[in-house]
């Protein structure tokens, strides 16, 4: 695999202190010599900035409702899934 691919897939739990602890000195070590994982964690972390910073925004009502109906009868086999899920949000 390559180094840097196996760094991304570990970069948020990284940043959100959620990695094994003995992986941390590998993912630090690597981000002081590779800009390009460096500048994926610092996105990371723009990201989530704006994420905290958004107010919430309540579910239309019946939505939620809507959408678990259609996933019971999915998971029941009673209707297929659609590519996406967009018909129980009309």
């Amino acid at each position: 695999m390559n180094l840097c691919r196996e760094v991304a897939e570990k970069l948020l739990k990284f940043r959100d202190g959620e990695l094994a602890e003995i992986e941390e000195p590998f993912i630090r070590e690597h981000l002081q010599y590779c800009p390009s994982c460096l500048d994926l964690l610092n996105g990371y972390d723009e990201v989530c900035d704006v994420l905290h910073r958004l107010k919430p925004v309540g579910m239309p009502p019946g939505i939620m409702d809507r959408c678990k109906e259609k996933m019971r009868r999915v998971l029941a086999g009673e209707d297929p899934l659609e590519d996406d899920l967009g018909s129980c949000c009309e």
